[in-house]
């Protein structure tokens, strides 16, 4: 009886806390290198999406003459722009959060109904404006574009209205995305944009010529292409998205809690397509071409921005809004902290590379035929000196929002991209107007994306438990690395080499980008910075370890 009371069954009861601690420890590492799994899916889903969205614009200047190429791009802006204001950012910063709090909590069915709700009043409201704007396409693009060439217009706006019903198509599709997203099947979502991509390809060299009806039915083919994408992430979501019931019940008290959450997040949305289509509207000012140049810009710039810190960030948020709904806010700043030094440790040496080889990479990616001159080239090449900051900045800008939608804060993200635009249009205003050219505008977008980010970043700081850890620390260590591979690339580019072939071209193109990572790595390695032995451990080194012998084997 006193043995029963006494040390064995405290020995038991140490014991039995050493499991608990080390079973919450594996529990851990098991939930990051999950997360750190799904991570590499989604990256490389993006990859293939970029990589393929490349191609699209290839092949834009090997089909279309200048006038179509600008039409063809101006085509998308008021679609696109309508997308983002109606739909963009609810689905996934709204509706993920949302569905995954409820999965935490085990209120699937009451949230679901909710979210049923507010799914369909999105549908009733963009079929009304896209019945509007297949109505005043030419009108609404008279409004926008400032330039002196009519038939842009007049081909923009015919083309728009093949594109319009895509963007319900786009709708249905990211609703699906941001569900399989909630529920964590990462693996589902991450190639449907891909597919999609494939299809306008097809559309364009199938379809495409510098012609009237041409340009129209390429529209008609990309509308297809989004149609098609659709199906194939609606079966990806067949046994989760199974839970819908279309209702116009506004009175649900769960469609308005996340009709609150929803609404700021649709306008920030808005005002990314909003700033696009003022560079753009500026961009139309100077000489033909801009419009495409500018797009071969911002397509560039959005390759590492868009593969790394929109990757990282979609599988952060169902994890941060999980474990805010639990209050487990330590989890929080440490997801957040390793989420925005991830994303930076791939970004910074990209906008580095970007800006010392910009004309190398613009030719590299564009220029497959004589119609891509060397001049269209310089143009965007220097529209991506501007843009090279925001590599940098909207990364952390992508992942902060994220943050404040996890803990259902949607205000304040809304009030700082409300600065950003205004900021962003009247630096445009001044610096056109005092003739500095077209890079000037690029610039301007990327001193608003930083008013945004010290809005941001100050205002997130003051939630002390949840804020990130150690920043200061990482983003002076990048400093170093970013200025020892920016030197190293100036000096290798100085080498007088210009092949003439595209193959020599690339593989020049490559070897010093390479080389311009690999001084970045190396030094990031001098430097001790800890992001450096994450990636390994977690994304490398399980190609190196040797497997172990099973138990007892003595090997003979």
């Amino acid at each position: 009886m006193s043995e029963t009371k006494g040390r064995p069954v405290k020995h038991e009861e140490g014991a039995s806390r050493g499991e608990v601690r080390t079973e919450t420890r594996t529990s851990g590492n098991t939930r990051t290198r999950s997360i750190a799994f799904s991570t590499v899916i989604m990256i490389v889903g993006l990859f293939f999406s970029k990589g393929s969205s490349f191609l699209r614009n290839i092949l834009v200047a090997h089909v279309f003459d200048t006038t179509y190429r600008d039409a063809f791009i101006a085509a998308f802006l008021i679609p696109d722009f309508f997308f983002a204001l109606l739909v963009g950012g609810s689905i996934q910063s709204a509706i993920t959060p949302t569905l995954s709090r409820a999965i935490e909590q085990k209120t699937l069915k009451k949230t679901w109904k909710g979210v049923s709700v507010f799914v369909t009043w999105m549908s009733v409201i963009l079929a009304s404006v896209i019945l509007f704007g297949e109505i005043f396409s030419n009108q609404l693009y008279k409004i926008f574009y400032q330039g002196e060439n009519p038939e842009v217009v007049r081909l923009a706006g015919n083309m728009a209205r093949a594109l319009y019903p895509q963007i319900f198509f786009m709708m249905l599709a990211a609703l699906c995305i941001g569900v399989l997203n909630a529920y964590k099947k990462f693996g589902s979502t991450a190639f449907g944009p891909t597919i999609y991509n494939i299809g306008v390809l097809i559309a364009i060299i199938a379809l495409g010529a510098s012609r009237p009806d041409s340009l129209y039915m390429t529209g008609v083919g990309i509308m297809a292409a989004a149609m098609v994408f659709f199906i194939f992430q609606l079966y990806m979501g067949r046994r989760e998205v199974i839970h819908y019931k279309p209702s116009l019940d506004t009175h649900n008290p769960e469609f308005r809690r996340l009709l609150k959450l929803a609404v700021p997040i649709l306008i920030s949305a808005s005002i990314v397509q909003i700033n696009i289509l003022l560079l753009n509207s500026f961009a139309s000012r100077f000489d033909e071409g801009s419009i495409y140049a500018l797009n071969n810009a911002s397509t560039l710039w959005q390759l590492p921005y868009g593969i790394f810190a929109v990757g990282i960030g979609n599988v952060m948020l169902p994890s941060l809004a999980g474990y805010y709904s639990t209050k487990k806010y330590k989890d929080v700043s440490d997801l957040l902290s390793r989420s925005i030094k991830n994303a930076l440790f791939l970004a910074v040496p990209c906008a580095g590379i970007f800006l010392i080889l910009r004309f190398d990479l613009v030719k590299a990616v564009y220029q497959w035929s004589s119609s891509y001159t060397d001049e269209n080239a310089k143009m965007a090449a220097m529209f991506l000196i501007g843009y090279c900051a925001s590599i940098v900045l909207q990364s952390v800008i992508f992942i902060l929002n994220q943050a404040y939608y996890a803990i259902e804060n949607t205000r304040f993200p809304l009030f700082a991209g409300i600065v950003s635009m205004i900021v962003n249009f009247g630096l445009c205003f001044l610096f056109v107007s005092i003739g500095m050219g077209p890079m000037s505008i690029t610039i301007a977008y990327s001193i608003s994306c930083a008013v945004r980010l010290v809005l941001l970043a100050v205002v997130f700081n003051r939630y002390k438990r949840m804020a990130p850890k150690n920043i200061r620390v990482f983003i002076m260590k990048s400093a170093v690395c970013l200025l020892v591979m920016m030197g190293g690339l100036y000096l290798l580019s100085l080498v007088p080499f210009a092949p003439s072939r595209k193959i020599f071209h690339l593989a020049w193109f490559c070897a010093q980008a390479l080389a311009g990572f690999i001084l970045y790595f190396v030094t990031a390695f001098l430097l001790h910075m800890e992001e450096l032995q994450m990636a390994y451990d977690r994304y490398l080194a399980r190609f190196f370890r040797r497997k172990k012998a099973p138990a007892g084997n003595t090997g003979r």
